[in-house]
């Protein structure tokens, strides 16, 4: 695996495993051995770790997530890599996915309410423009997180917002 300049997170089952450089050529040298493809279409591969040899098929495996499905020694894995830029957006917050709905937007910064896109009792799609705050001379569209009616528009057009504070209660 030539070209590796930085530890890899591999992700099994949610227990992480790092992989750091010195680990590659390792790696590497064990999958250039006997690769087994069955009539299923199916990779297997042998991987020898503390003596002990371990039988791994590969069921199914997405390039553009980079997870795959993986049957070892008879039991199912789901195994998903990790690179540096991943670490680093996990870090900062950004792949945060809220598993409930979100029923108050506030100002994600300090601004000022320069129009306001909806009224009371609109229904709203994912994406549909609440309002327009400007920040630093930039005009932010604060957008409808899910599809939702409009409860209370709680800013008028021209008021100064400061962070954290509700613009618009969903229902």
């Amino acid at each position: 695996m030539k070209g590796f300049n930085e530890n890899i997170i591999v992700e099994i089952n949610g227990e992480r495993f790092e992989i750091g450089n010195d680990d590659h050529q390792t790696l590497s040298a064990m999958a250039d051995g006997d690769v087994t493809i069955p009539e299923n279409g199916s990779e297997i591969f042998e991987v020898k770790k503390d003596k002990i040899l371990h039988k791994i098929i590969l069921v199914d495996f997405d390039l553009n997530t980079r997870t795959c499905t993986v049957e070892m020694d008879g039991q199912t894995k789901h195994v998903r890599i990790l690179n540096g830029l991943d670490m680093m957006i996990e870090k900062m917050g950004l792949n945060s996915v809220r598993s409930h709905k979100q029923n108050l937007i506030e100002a994600p910064m300090p601004g000022l309410v320069t129009a306001i896109k909806v009224s009371n009792g609109d229904h709203v799609e994912t994406g549909s423009p609440l309002l327009i705050l400007e920040a630093m001379k930039m005009e932010n569209v604060i957008a409808a997180p899910h599809s939702a009616v409009i409860k209370e528009i709680k800013v008028k057009v021209g008021q100064a917002v400061e962070r954290g504070l509700p613009l618009v209660e969903l229902s």
